[in-house]
Parts: C-alpha cells; structure tokens; sequence
C-alpha cells in the first residue's frame, strides 16, 4: 500500500493503532483496478461497511464523491485527522 497523503496516512496510522481493517484507495484488486478507481472514496472499512474520506480543505467535489455510497466519514484537515486517529484508538 502507497499513501501519500499525510493526512491520510495519520488517519491510517490511527486505523492500524486501533486494529481496525482497512482498505486505502491506492490498493489494486484482483483485476488491476485500484480501489479509488471504482469507489472514489480513501478508505473502507469491511467490517463495518463504512468509508472513509479524507480532504486537507474543502473542495466541491466532496459532495459527488459522499453521494456515491450510503455511510461515509468525512474527515476535513490535519487537526480533526488527529483527533480521529487518537479517538479510535481509545474506544
């Protein structure tokens, strides 16, 4: 797995701490196609059929992306990240 984004990768760091199963979108399938490809959105998490996306700032793409599956986590900026990933982790 490559993650780039850093505020993705505190988000990812704070999934692993809390021992919760991820898939990011920069993993391929079977078939080739990335993960973003078909969903478009930085995380899922299977066991709760929960996704995850993450944005430095807002952008207007957020709302067609959230629009594209029904339970979505959206996780805006480095602090909330933080927040997020320390949350996880204490539950």
């Amino acid at each position: 797995m490559n993650i780039s984004d850093p505020i993705e990768k505190i988000v990812a760091a704070g999934l692993d701490a809390a021992g919760i199963k991820y898939r990011h979108d920069s993993e391929g399938d079977s078939s080739g196609d990335s993960f973003g490809a078909t969903f478009g959105l930085d995380f899922y998490l299977p066991d709760f059929d929960v996704f995850i996306e993450v944005k430095q700032l807002h952008s207007d793409r957020i709302a067609e992306q959230m629009g594209r599956v029904g339970d979505v986590i959206a996780i805006q900026g480095r602090t909330a990240a933080e927040f997020f990933a320390k949350a996880i982790q204490h539950s």
